[in-house]
């Protein structure tokens, strides 16, 4: 397979085209026909292009080859489009992906985010004992009652303060997002507020919330919805982007074992499904790199202590 042209868009915006010639695009094929002989010509043809694309001897050393070429720090996988095909002089195609644009970074610690576990509603109190601690609450007078209901909110407010600890490290972490300054590729900030809205939408889903009831709740407008979810989804983009950028100055790269190790542990449901060599060694070394850029922000940050009482309330 081999490298055609390398080109850029806008900043950060890329495009490979590439080629394969008439016999690896055959040895796809007979092994596309050995497996699938009930397929389609068609059929065997087309995932006979995938698979030469995805083999360790296919697109992975002209990938390298192109991001060594113009020094990108690849952020996606890249989207294949086939441009031509035949069995007589093999295939042609394109991969379009986005590599992290010339950004400036400012500070990256001395954050300061609070910790605030939410109240806790008395009907989730009373649930908590019901499901939990029913026979002790009905043997018990009432001073027993009283213990009781204040151990268990004890217990409720240390499992809130660890959740809000976590999100805390989280939001500690995005403030990157605004240090991270200078032009993002426009599909690259478009396709992150889609990610970011099906997020959103999985999680009113699994509140069993309505957007309409959502809205009412926070008093806002449709198009202020929109526009605050879009400021959001490029702030977390500017931050992840910044973790890279963080890893680079600080050293944290990892070795080559450590990503290999990594790559022999991958787990499609924690991982996703692979790729081609290049690329899922690109996503490890990345993955390895933010967490640890990430561990120093929140080392070198503060997260202010949760209130040292819980806030329980009728309704929430």
């Amino acid at each position: 397979m081999l490298l055609e042209h390398l080109y850029q868009g806008e900043p950060g915006a890329w495009k490979i085209t590439f080629r394969a010639d008439a016999e690896e695009l055959g040895r796809a094929l007979a092994a596309q026909q050995a497996a699938h002989p009930e397929q389609s010509k068609e059929d065997q043809l087309a995932e006979a292009v995938n698979a030469a694309i995805l083999a360790p001897d296919g697109f992975s050393p002209v990938w390298a080859q192109a991001v060594a070429q113009a020094d990108l720090v690849p952020v996606t996988d890249p989207d294949f489009s086939l441009l031509a095909v035949n069995e007589e002089e093999g295939f042609r195609a394109e991969a379009e992906f986005f590599a992290l644009p010339p950004l400036t970074l400012g500070r990256y610690t001395g954050f300061v985010q609070a910790i605030e576990p939410r109240p806790i509603r008395r009907l989730t109190l009373e649930l908590e004992i019901n499901q939990r601690h029913g026979a002790e609450d009905r043997a018990a007078d009432e001073a027993g009652k009283a213990a009781l209901r204040q151990r268990v909110t004890a217990e409720i407010y240390a499992r809130r303060c660890q959740q809000a600890r976590l999100l805390a490290e989280r939001k500690l972490v995005s403030q990157l997002g605004d240090q991270v300054t200078g032009p993002l590729p426009k599909q690259l900030v478009a396709g992150n507020y889609f990610a970011e809205q099906r997020r959103f939408n999985l999680s009113l889903q699994a509140q069993r919330v309505n957007f309409d009831q959502y809205l009412q709740v926070r008093g806002q407008t449709v198009e202020e919805f929109r526009a605050e979810l879009h400021a959001e989804a490029e702030r977390n983009l500017r931050s992840r982007l910044g973790l890279l950028m963080v890893a680079d100055k600080e050293g944290f790269w990892p070795t080559q074992e450590e990503v290999q190790a990594q790559l022999e542990a991958w787990d499609p449901r924690r991982d996703g499904e692979k790729t081609f060599p290049a690329n899922d060694a690109r996503k490890v070394r990345q993955k390895l790199a933010a967490q640890r850029a990430a561990a120093y922000i929140v080392a070198h940050s503060t997260l202010l202590d949760p209130p040292a009482e819980p806030t329980v309330v009728d309704t929430l």
